[in-house]
């Protein structure tokens, strides 16, 4: 039994993976919130684009919307 949850929990980790490569593929990426909150100022000092920053549940990171008040997952 207890090797069935160890395959079960692998096979687990491998689709959630997966599923970060998918949903962050396209976004930019940063360390931490103040790297992303940097990178908002800047885009924003450039371009006139309010952007703000959130926790990606995903890949555990930090992406940056044009949305306020979204839920990210």
């Amino acid at each position: 039994m207890a090797e069935r949850d160890i395959e079960r929990w692998f096979a687990d980790q491998q689709a959630r993976d997966a599923r970060r490569r998918e949903v962050c593929v396209s976004k930019r990426r940063f360390d931490s919130e103040a790297e992303a909150r940097a990178v908002a100022l800047w885009d924003r000092t450039r371009f006139g684009t309010e952007l703000t920053c959130y926790r990606c549940a995903e890949c555990d990171g930090w992406h940056l919307t044009g949305g306020r008040g979204r839920s990210h997952g």
